[in-house]
This record gives structure tokens, sequence and C-alpha cells, in this order.
């Protein structure tokens, strides 16, 4: 195997063929004839010694040794393309591409008024923000898609691969239409809340989790009638349209009942308080942060110091 031979242009050749699927749209994005391409990937079988995908009538499958190999030709053409990303935000600090992402909750209550912060003070900086679940977050971090993230280390993650800085508990709300039956009463166990349909994120995610420990807690039934769903649109017009339930994080149900967003929200009355394990934020241990994204991390610890976890 002489895998150590392979050239940058064939890594984003390979990257490009497992994003792309097909050797014609491959071909296409590195600008190359589509027998340039065929013999690119033969090259890099041959350097690899091993068969790394087939092709079949949707286009080309990636074996076990094709997604590794894709994978890796992925992170290092992402950190090829950072040196000169790099180079020009040394030059100024004002200018380049942030990438980070976050859960909902820490979206709205540290990243959000920290992009508005940075927008004000680098206008022509390039940011992004994907709001996600902490599971895709950290697939794509372990990538090389994210500079940070807001999120919490799942099971399939090294701890000791990242910087991990605590931010606190996430606390839930439950959020119904004004006008729910449950609306207004007070101190509100589990068991009130069996009866009725509920909206929650799939099975599985540390708010389902909490929520389905919360009930147990209270020895009340966990709900029969549940449709999944970890899209806030689709939550939120269902609550406001019907009797479910839905739990957000508090910053997310806050936001829902402000009055100039008019969804007629309002959360209920719990008698006991319930969290979601600390989210955190996490970098690669060995990350060097771009000066635009170390001073969009400054905005969101100060962002975390002022309001609090």
């Amino acid at each position: 195997m002489k895998a150590h031979y392979l050239k940058l242009n064939q890594l984003r050749f390979l990257a490009a063929l497992k994003r792309k699927g097909k050797l014609s749209l491959a071909a296409e994005e590195m600008n190359i004839s589509q027998p340039a391409a065929s013999r690119t990937l033969a090259e890099i079988e041959a350097l690899v010694g091993r068969q790394i995908c087939t092709r079949n009538a949707h286009g080309f499958v990636f074996n076990e040794f094709g997604n590794v190999l894709a994978a890796r030709a992925n992170r290092v053409v992402a950190e090829v393309e950072n040196i000169g990303r790099d180079m020009q935000e040394v030059a100024d600090g004002l200018r380049g591409r942030v990438r980070i992402g976050a859960v909902t909750a820490a979206a709205v209550a540290y990243a959000l008024p920290a992009s508005l912060a940075l927008r004000a003070q680098a206008p022509h900086a390039q940011l992004q923000v994907d709001v996600e679940p902490s599971l895709t977050l950290m697939q794509r971090m372990r990538a090389g898609e994210y500079d940070f993230v807001l999120a919490r280390v799942s099971a399939a993650d090294d701890p000791a691969a990242y910087d991990v800085r605590p931010i606190g508990e996430e606390i839930l709300s439950f959020a119904v239409r004004d006008e729910h039956p449950l609306a207004g009463r007070e101190q509100l166990g589990f068991s009130d809340l069996s009866p009725y349909d509920w909206i929650i994120q799939p099975a599985g995610s540390p708010i389902w989790s909490t929520v389905a420990e919360a009930f147990r807690a209270d020895r009340a039934d966990f709900p029969e009638r549940v449709t999944y769903s970890a899209s806030v649109l689709l939550t939120l017009t269902t609550v406001s349209r019907t009797d479910a339930i839905a739990p957000f994080a508090r910053e997310v149900a806050n936001l829902l009942m402000a009055e100039d967003l008019s969804a007629r929200i309002v959360t209920l009355d719990m008698a006991r308080r319930v969290s979601v394990p600390a989210y955190n934020i996490i970098l690669n241990k060995d990350a060097l942060l771009s000066p635009l994204a170390q001073r969009f991390l400054s905005l969101i610890e100060a962002e975390i110091l002022r309001v609090g976890p």
C-alpha cells in the first residue's frame, strides 16, 4: 500500500466523487475530462492497493475502505483550503469565514447575539451557523466542517480529542397553544400531560431521553400519541393548531412566545424543573482557530458570562 503517495489533486477528486456520487459530476467540479477522471480513480486504487468503490445504475458507491479514505481526504482538503483563509485573516483579523454548528438552545441564547456583535465589528465576515442535533454536529465536526460547535459530545467521540468547555444545563419548557385545556393550570405533573398528543424530537435525542425519564420519575404513562420531528417549524405549526404538547429549550420557548411573532404560544406551569444535561463549546484539541473564529468564540463566551448558563 502506497497511500502516502497520494497527491492533493487526487484527494480533491476523491472528495468530489464521494460528494457528487457520479464520475461526470466529479470531473466537472475538478475541471477535467471523464477519461482523466477514470484514470485518476484507477491511480488512487493502485496506490492504496484496493478497490474503493463500485459503479451502479445511479453512480458510484463507496465501500468501507473508500469511505475511510474519502473522509480523510475531505479533512486534508479542508485543512489545505484553510491555509489561504488563515493567511488572509491574519492580515487584518476582520475578514474571512467562520463556520460553527449549534444545538437550537445555544444558537438562540448565545450564537445569535454573538453573531450580531460580530457583524458590527466585522461587516465583511462570512458567518455560517448550522442548527442541528448534537450527533449530526459532532459527525460534521469530525469531518472538519466546523471551527467549533455548541453541542454535546456523542458516544462515538473520544473526549480526549477535544477541548470541551461546559456551558450549562438546558432547561426545558413545555409549549402549548394559548387555548389548550392545560394552559393556565398550576403545578402540573407529567400524569396530567400523558393523555394529550405530543410532538417531540426523535427517540434517542437528549430532549426525548430527558422527557421519557421525567415521565418515569413521576410514575406517569408515556404518551401514546407521539409525532417525532426535529423541525422547529413543524413543531410550532402542530402546537399552534392542535392540543399537542412540545418540549422546547427555555430560550427557544421564550422566543416563540414573543409578541411580535404572534404565535399565541404559552408554556405550562410544571411542578418541577426538567433539564437536559449540559452542552458545551467543543473544539478540536489541536485546532488553530483563525483570528476571526477566535473573535467569534470570544463573543460567544462573553455572551455566556453575560446571561449565565
